[in-house]
Order: structure tokens, then C-alpha cells, then sequence
């Protein structure tokens, strides 16, 4: 399965697939997006804490794969084991299992998300662009983008609290607002 699903996507190649798939790659490089988005974020104080969430689950995460995970398992990156790798980036010097790049991408997108939740329809589509170009440059096999993925998800769980990811929304639609001056305190009446 890993093979056969490497192989269809990192077998066919066209010009402008490489570019895309190789600046995608490079976005996701170190988390570097979603550090740059979460540094512009800190500028403002409404969002501070939420954009040093991102930091620390970017973090956490490269310390989970990089430095606890990618030593204790030190498997073979496809270029190396299988003869029809294609691999059009630069050749990685760690272990392939599992994606860093996966892993920083979606603890980016998840905390980023939590960060500018209107956005997540970009944030979401980005990560999955950074997870699959890893596969299409030929630097890691499936699994290690799954696995990547399930570590960078539990991290980043873990540094916002294993909230829900959608907030459900205070006021419901169709619901009046209520405010202060317009609710009575529970059992008390209002007096006119």
C-alpha cells in the first residue's frame, strides 16, 4: 500500500507540479509559515497568546519527531531504498519516519486555526499541499506523512488545552442576543 500510493504520487511529474509541489515543501520548512504567521499575529495584543500557542506547538512538535521519534526509528527515506524514487529536492539527512514537515503542518494549521478561525480554509488546504509534497518530491513515503500528521495533530491538542477545535459560538443563529441589561440574574426578577 505504502508503494503503491508513493508511486502514483511521486511517479508523475509535470514542470509546474514540481514548482508548486517544491515551493510548498519550502513553506512548510521548519513550520516557517505558520511561525511567520503567528510572529505578525503577536504584534497585536488581542491575539499574543493565541500566536505563542502556535510557536509552542511548532516546538513541541519538532522536538517530538526530530528529536525523540526520528532517532529511535531511523528508517530509510524512499531515494534510498527503492530505485524509481524521484527525488527533485534537497537530499534530507534524518531518518524519513515521520514527516517533520507533515508533522509541523498540521500542528500549524490546527493551532493557526485556532488562532484566525475564518481562515481555516486556507490554513487546512496548505498543510495538506506541505503533507503530500513531501511524497511528490520524494523525500518520505506515505506513512511517514500520516504519521507525521497524527504526531503534529497530538502536539499541537496537547499545547491548546485538547479543546474542541470548533468553538461552539455563544449566541446561537436565529437566537436573540441577551445581554446584561436585558437578563435578569437566574431566579431574580426584572424590576421595570
Amino acid at each position: 500500500m505504502d508503494l503503491s500510493l508513493f508511486t502514483l504520487i511521486n511517479g508523475g511529474h509535470a514542470p509546474w507540479g514540481d514548482d508548486l509541489m517544491l515551493l510548498a515543501s519550502a513553506l512548510g520548512r521548519g513550520g516557517f509559515v505558520w511561525i511567520s504567521v503567528a510572529l505578525i499575529a503577536s504584534v497585536f495584543p488581542r491575539y499574543r497568546m493565541a500566536a505563542w500557542r502556535v510557536i509552542l506547538s511548532i516546538g513541541l512538535t519538532f522536538l517530538m519527531v526530530d528529536g525523540v521519534i526520528k532517532p529511535n526509528i531511523d528508517r530509510d527515506r524512499p531515494f534510498e531504498t527503492w530505485a524509481d524514487a524521484r527525488l527533485i529536492d534537497t537530499r534530507p539527512l534524518t531518518g524519513s519516519f515521520p514527516s517533520g514537515h507533515a508533522a509541523s503542518a498540521v500542528a500549524g494549521a490546527l493551532s493557526v486555526g485556532r488562532l484566525f478561525p475564518v481562515a481555516r480554509v486556507v490554513w487546512w488546504p496548505l498543510a495538506a499541499a506541505i503533507a503530500v509534497s513531501r511524497i511528490y518530491v520524494g523525500a518520505h513515503w506515505p506513512s511517514d506523512v500520516l504519521a507525521g500528521a497524527l504526531t503534529g495533530w497530538a502536539m499541537a491538542w496537547f499545547v491548546l488545552g485538547g479543546r474542541r477545535i470548533v468553538q461552539p459560538s455563544p449566541i446561537r443563529a436565529g437566537a436573540p442576543a441577551v445581554t446584561r441589561d436585558s437578563a435578569p440574574p437566574s431566579g431574580a426578577t426584572a424590576t421595570p
